[in-house]
């Protein structure tokens, strides 16, 4: 039997954007570009810094916004 955890690290990129247009609505999105490109996949995450599957860094300045009202590591 397959862990559950396995499972989910098996998924493709183009798994999980399948999932995301299926089950999430993305309110403050450009939804013309977000059609075209599809959902950004975060794969990790270091302090303020995510990484996408694509292997770009960003900085994760929408948490200030929404739920990181105390700060990182609290």
């Amino acid at each position: 039997m397959t862990e559950p955890n396995e499972a989910v690290a098996a998924r493709s990129t183009a798994e999980y954007r399948a999932l995301d247009a299926a089950h999430h609505i993305h309110p403050f999105s450009d939804m013309g570009a977000l059609n075209r490109a599809g959902s950004r996949v975060i794969v990790k995450a270091d302090g303020v810094y995510l990484w996408d599957s694509d292997g770009n860094k960003v900085i994760d300045g929408m948490a200030g916004l929404w739920c990181v009202n105390v700060g990182y590591g609290r």
